[in-house]
């Protein structure tokens, strides 16, 4: 067990084998919101989760992998992407019981978990799709409920304790669904049978501008008649399914602790749980999942591929992260250069070995983009050909036309709007001439990088500025690839192109 590479997934394995040394099979939990669109953060955590269980498979142990949908909890909000407003009447109401606003499924929950199958189905990762709503009414959590029932006031002193003394008043650890208006999170339990598991409520709560509409009755809390509220309902799930091990983010620990704990009042034994942390704004602020503004889990998809998120997913999950556009260009690139005796590739392509595209990077995609200003494919595959091999392109034409369609994306999104001229001197405009002269006299690559500094030290220039110069004049930015790479790629009657068109910008 101790030959495996110091890699966390084999970490978290060991930690599952030892506390379990006998199981011969694990349950890795993953959960799910249905009150909105998943998207490639929901997909990372299935992804995170199977590089446990491929740790596991490596070491000889089986494991299972269920994706739980939280498909029972009210709809507090209209999602932002969503252009639905009369959704207003239905919120508080479980999402599966409210109407499809695509009308394409049974319900809005319906089509959340379509969408999340449809994304797991695309990873090639097997797992199983367990939903709330199905297993509160089938049957399936009818034991471990009847059990919290007569639990019931263990769990209220186990959480009552952690809550703000204003929020203790009428609380209680499960949630009727009113029978009347469909609503959930409007409903209060007056009093409780612990041995029939039912509860007499009253639908006089309100949450933000939703309010209840006064029905009071009596009911069976089996049946798919209501739920327990989040934690306890997280201690359900580890409770019946038997789950042995579930990552969660770092804003979760003090929840899954309480979970712990009201699993083993259960009698049961709580997971292995990993602690994870959240990804941040480039300015070092969370993320905000509402305005969807920069880079996010919920937008990643649209420029960099799904190697490039599992390589993010799997790199110091425990490490805070900072999101920006650059962070799609270093992982994808990270992706496209790693190498088959890397420890990681084999978690990062755990699908199948990468297309060969002899050195070809992200990076070089979008600074092509940038230079011929062409969103056009096939001519994109054309001028990619001439420098990494018509054949090899054509070989892998698939993977490659991905990387065109990220690539576009992310020049339309960060490139475009911030392209600029730089202000020159006739000196420093006197130096790029001398560059597009050398250019355009030097056999390969290498002797254009080389000329570059000849000509920075010939004029008592630090390289690196003049390097800055040519990027501005090139690339309308203050960075780039390597210029003789570059000039390669791109061509230099291209090249030439560029640097007329951004002096006559200047004199403009």
């Amino acid at each position: 067990m101790n030959s495996y590479p110091n890699l966390w997934p084999y970490q978290e394995a060991r930690r599952i084998i030892e506390r379990w040394p006998d199981k011969p099979r694990y349950i890795l939990e993953t959960g799910f919101g249905a009150s909105g669109h998943p998207h490639m953060g929901t997909i990372g955590e299935v992804v995170r989760t199977f590089y446990v269980a491929k740790a596991l498979k490596d070491m000889g142990r089986e494991s299972e992998i269920i994706v739980f949908s939280d498909d029972m909890d009210g709809l507090r909000k209209i999602p932002t992407n969503i252009d639905a407003p009369w959704l207003q009447e239905h919120l508080g109401k479980p999402v599966t019981r409210i109407p499809d606003p695509y009308g394409t499924h049974q319900s809005f929950g319906h089509h959340m978990n379509a969408e999340l199958v449809e994304m797991m189905a695309k990873t090639g990762i097997e797992a199983r799709f367990r939903s709330a709503s199905d297993c509160y009414a089938d049957g399936t959590f009818d034991e471990g409920i009847r059990h919290m029932f007569r639990n019931m006031q263990g769990i209220m002193d186990l959480v009552l304790p952690t809550m703000r003394p204003e929020n203790r008043e009428g609380w209680f650890p499960w949630l009727p669904i009113c029978e009347k208006c469909g609503k959930i999170y409007t409903t209060r339990v007056e009093r409780y049978d612990p041995e029939q598991a039912t509860v007499t409520y009253s639908c006089t709560g309100s949450f933000r501008d939703v309010h209840g509409c006064g029905h009071r009755g009596t009911q069976s809390a089996l049946g798919g008649r209501g739920k327990f509220f989040w934690k306890a309902d997280w201690a359900l799930r580890w409770y019946v399914f038997g789950v042995n091990f579930e990552m969660h983010g770092k804003d979760l620990i003090d929840s899954a602790k309480l979970s712990s704990a009201i699993v083993k009042l259960l009698g049961g034994q709580p997971p292995v749980t990993m602690v994870y942390e959240l990804f941040l704004t480039e300015e070092g602020r969370k993320i905000s999942k509402s305005t969807g503004a920069g880079i996010s889990m919920e937008n990643w998809g649209r420029w960099g591929t799904q190697d490039s998120l599992n390589l993010l997913m799997f790199k110091n999950p425990r490490q805070q992260k900072r999101l920006g556009p650059e962070s799609v260009i270093q992982y994808t690139d990270e992706t496209l250069t790693m190498t088959p005796d890397d420890p990681q590739y084999p978690f990062i392509y755990y699908h199948g070995d990468r297309p060969d595209l002899g050195g070809l990077r992200y990076s070089d995609i979008i600074n092509l983009v940038n230079a011929i200003s062409v969103t056009d494919q096939d001519q994109l595959l054309e001028y990619l050909g001439r420098s990494f091999g018509h054949e090899r392109i054509r070989a892998n034409e698939p993977f490659v036309r991905e990387l065109l369609e990220k690539a576009i994306h992310y020049y339309e999104d960060f490139i475009l709007p911030t392209r600029r001229v730089p202000e020159l001197t006739d000196a420093e405009w006197a130096m790029v001439d001398e560059f597009e002269a050398m250019m355009m006299q030097a056999p390969d690559a290498d002797t254009i990088q080389t000329g570059v500094f000849d000509i920075a030290k010939a004029h008592g220039m630090a390289p690196k500025n003049f390097f800055k110069i040519l990027y501005g004049v090139l690339l309308g930015a203050e960075s780039g690839p390597r210029i003789g790479g570059f000039v390669e790629l791109v061509g230099r009657e291209r090249i030439r192109e560029l640097i007329r068109a951004a002096r006559e910008k200047a004199r403009a």
